[in-house]
């Protein structure tokens, strides 16, 4: 691998998986080499066991570097997710231009003032978002809401040291729903003004709105295949590997074999009992989608109401995720909440790696590449990696 080279850490419930990309000229990312491992050490969402996650980690990086042939792993980003990270939206206040005209740099001052106003010794800050600005006239002050995202201080360096002593020095920690959600941003074809993104995994479904064009509040919540899964293995009696085959399975089938008698060859390597009614399945899986959805819509009505312009409402929900490509979860979201619903993929990776299910690590890569792009080795002496880092807190 040369420099340009990123490896994306994206934290699953399941499984850590790892890509190593380059970002071509055109924009496109040319994956060399993946990895996967179990996860251990988090789940749905919360990190419970540092050391656990670390050597999960080490384990998925070991497999890239066997699968790209190389031992340079120096540019590595690693994305989480869930209640690890909290989420919040501040004002921030500064003089006014005396010309009435906003610039960048003031309103980077003012979410700097958003950022001071909530910030303490507790968290670190991840990433900061203009919402949106107020009217400025000569003589007033300039507000700028601004979205915060940040994590505990304590468990980032735990993480941080465990996988310093697991061979692991990354770059960074992101919040992966925001750099997903960024990444896939500039490749919607309509770009509308306010919409949600939604990555539904195995154990949270994380999601990001945006209000004229601007993301302006991201949250999770601990809701994900898993619990469908689960609930296969308890209805039909097989393990966890077999429950998920089975809900893979039935994702590919459709809906209208309802009612029509079909018998479903659902046996793995050891069984011979499953031959299971269609539906059976649906009833199954179906009746937990519509609880999971419901769930979601309970949460973010609200929160749609409050962030995005009166009278607007949003455009479409774009789904992502293992569990957001699952036709029948499409399907019940855009029915629950009465929004167009689509799914979403990387556009921009070759075929066999532009799968819904690899976006999180298709952000990281985007992500890695722009804050590399804006540090040239020969300026990273630790004063002007402080001075990076105070300018990269204003972007992602």
């Amino acid at each position: 691998m040369n420099r340009k080279t990123i490896l994306a850490i994206d934290v699953g419930t399941g499984m850590v998986k790892v890509f190593a990309g380059r970002p071509q000229a055109d924009g496109r990312v040319e994956i060399i080499g993946s990895g996967t491992a179990p996860t251990g050490g988090y789940t749905r969402g919360v990190i419970t066991d540092c050391n656990a996650l670390a050597h999960s980690i080490r384990q998925a990086v070991d497999c890239v570097v066997m699968a790209s042939d190389s031992k340079n792993t120096d540019c590595m980003y690693l994305g989480i997710s869930g209640s690890t990270l909290s989420a919040q939206n501040s004002i921030g206040s500064i003089a006014s231009p005396l010309s009435g005209t906003i610039t960048q740099l003031d309103i980077d001052r003012a979410c700097q003032a958003a950022v001071f106003a909530v910030a303490n010794n507790e968290n670190d800050v991840l990433h900061v978002f203009p919402v949106r600005e107020s009217a400025v006239h000569p003589g007033e002050a300039l507000e700028v809401e601004a979205h915060i995202v940040s994590a505990p201080k304590a468990v980032m360096q735990d993480l941080t040291n465990a996988l310093a002593g697991n061979r692991v020095n990354i770059q960074g920690i992101v919040a992966s729903n925001i750099v997903a959600a960024e990444a896939i941003k500039k490749e919607l074809p309509n770009r509308p003004n306010n919409f949600v993104f939604m990555d539904i995994g195995a154990g949270t479904a994380d999601f990001v709105i945006y209000a004229n064009g601007n993301l302006c509040f991201s949250a999770s919540l601990p809701l994900g295949g898993d619990y469908i899964t689960n609930d296969l293995m308890q209805g039909l009696s097989v393990n966890w590997a077999h429950a998920e085959e089975i809900k893979r399975y039935y994702s590919r089938l459709s809906p209208d074999l309802r009612n029509q008698g079909v018998i479903l060859d659902c046996n793995d390597y050891g069984t011979t009992d499953k031959n299971i009614p269609f539906d059976f399945l649906y009833d199954i899986i179906e009746s937990r989608v519509e609880e999971i959805v419901s769930l979601l819509h309970e949460y973010l009505i609200p929160l749609l109401d409050k962030h995005l312009p009166e009278s607007q409402g949003a455009e479409c929900i774009y789904l992502t995720g293992g569990s957001g490509i699952m036709p029948s979860m499409v399907a019940c979201v855009a029915r629950v909440f009465q929004i167009h619903t689509e799914t979403v993929s990387p556009t921009k990776l070759a075929a066999e790696y532009a799968y819904p299910a690899n976006t999180v690590c298709y952000g990281l890569i985007n992500h890695g590449a722009r804050v590399s792009a804006h540090t040239p080795v020969s300026e990273r002496s630790p004063w002007n990696l402080f001075i990076h880092k105070a300018k990269r807190l204003l972007k992602i």
